[in-house]
């Protein structure tokens, strides 16, 4: 639970230290790599243009898909538009490339 807060409020701040504007403005920021594999284009669409994805590496090899899928659900029911099969791709991704499914 406190991780899972402790992610939220990263992502607020971005969220609050960006304006949010059209989908192809990618605040992925600051210096975050995205790989690219399935699930990068979706993050792009339905999260980066509402804020940024600072906190994401500090789950770096500590969440897997089992902890990103509620925090992904989290930010559907924020406004992220994703369908059941995306949200799944996006939990996947951030396991594998932002997590512990290296």
């Amino acid at each position: 639970m406190v991780d899972t807060m402790r992610l939220l409020v990263l992502l607020l701040a971005g969220l609050l230290s960006q304006s949010a504007s059209t989908a192809e403005q990618a605040y992925f920021e600051p210096g975050i790599v995205l790989p690219d594999a399935a699930g990068k284009a979706l993050i792009l669409r339905a999260c980066t243009g509402c804020h940024t994805l600072e906190g994401v590496p500090a789950y770096r090899n500590y969440w897997g898909y089992e902890r990103w899928l509620p925090m992904v659900e989290n930010m559907i029911k924020h406004g992220a538009e994703l369908n059941t099969e995306e949200k799944e791709a996006v939990a996947r991704y951030l396991g594998r490339y932002f997590g512990t499914e290296q």
